[in-house]
């Protein structure tokens, strides 16, 4: 079984409330890719997890015997989608490429980059079944406490996962927060933490800067104990933070991940004047369509 251990282009032609086309080449260790609202990057994580499902795929839809209900989501609401990853294993590279109409995969294909080997159809759906995915934490996500990347293995990983943790959210001014974690893997965290809770102490509740820290210590492990971690793509509400504090957490992924050599895609909503500060991404900015 091979193991996807690098994405390296990424892009569609509208989605959900990302409707606008868009792509990104992502680099080896660190991509912020960056919306202008919160909601473009859920939407966004939501595709490329469906790219990589192997449940979803009904090419059913668009037979004869639904014609007319396939005709209702190619005009309705519900518009027809085409996605492509380009992505690296262990052993070669490939591009995945499907079709959706709303969240069903109706056409898939799958390349294998310097060969004459295509998938198609199945066949690309049960091929891609036999790889280790990218782990895609998404907005349903952001606020469960659970350890979906690694999950500690016995009292050192424990301790050094926490230890991690805390260590970082002091080094970016979130030093009020204590971040603990169990032998389940549930993360927890009392006290303040920067400009998003002043004043306000919550237990078993993980908010988006914590989270984002805790799912950077679980790669960082990962990698330790394994040798590798697939890549991973989290949601990051920046609006939590200051200007000050945003920044600082960026470029401390930026940082860690180089340090680490692991590949951590970071989505999160932004002005232009914090994105050329921390060379993000930007999708296209839906205020200019406003009238």
């Amino acid at each position: 079984m091979e193991t996807i251990r690098e994405i390296i282009e990424f892009s569609h032609d509208g989605y959900g409330q990302m409707w606008y086309p868009f792509s990104a080449s992502f680099k080896e260790n660190n991509t912020t890719i960056s919306a202008e609202y919160y909601f473009e990057i859920s939407d966004m994580l939501t595709l490329i997890r469906a790219m990589f499902d192997t449940n979803n795929h009904q090419p059913e839809i668009v037979s004869k015997r639904n014609l007319k209900l396939s005709q209702k989501h190619l005009v309705g609401l519900a518009k027809k989608t085409i996605c492509a990853i380009r992505f690296r294993t262990e052993k070669s590279e490939y591009i995945l490429q499907k079709c959706f109409i709303g969240h069903y995969s109706t056409e898939a294909r799958l390349q294998k980059v310097g060969s004459t080997i295509t998938y198609h159809g199945q066949n690309a759906i049960q091929t891609l079944g036999k790889f280790n995915k990218p782990i895609i934490i998404d907005d349903g996500g952001m606020y469960l406490n659970g350890s979906l990347i690694f999950k500690p293995l016995d009292s050192y990983s424990k301790s050094c996962m926490a230890s991690l943790a805390n260590n970082w959210a002091r080094m970016i001014g979130l030093g009020d927060a204590r971040i603990e974690l169990d032998f389940e893997g549930r993360w927890s965290s009392m006290g303040e933490c920067g400009s998003w809770g002043r004043g306000m102490s919550a237990r078993n509740r993980i908010p988006s800067p914590l989270r984002l820290i805790t799912n950077l210590a679980q790669a960082v492990m990962k990698k330790r104990t394994y040798g590798m971690s697939a890549p991973v793509f989290t949601p990051f509400n920046v609006e939590t933070l200051n200007e000050f504090e945003a920044i600082a957490m960026m470029d401390l992924v930026r940082n860690v991940c180089k340090e680490e050599s692991i590949q951590f895609i970071v989505g999160i909503n932004s002005t232009s004047q914090t994105n050329s500060m921390i060379n993000a991404i930007e999708t296209p900015r839906l205020s200019i369509y406003e009238v």
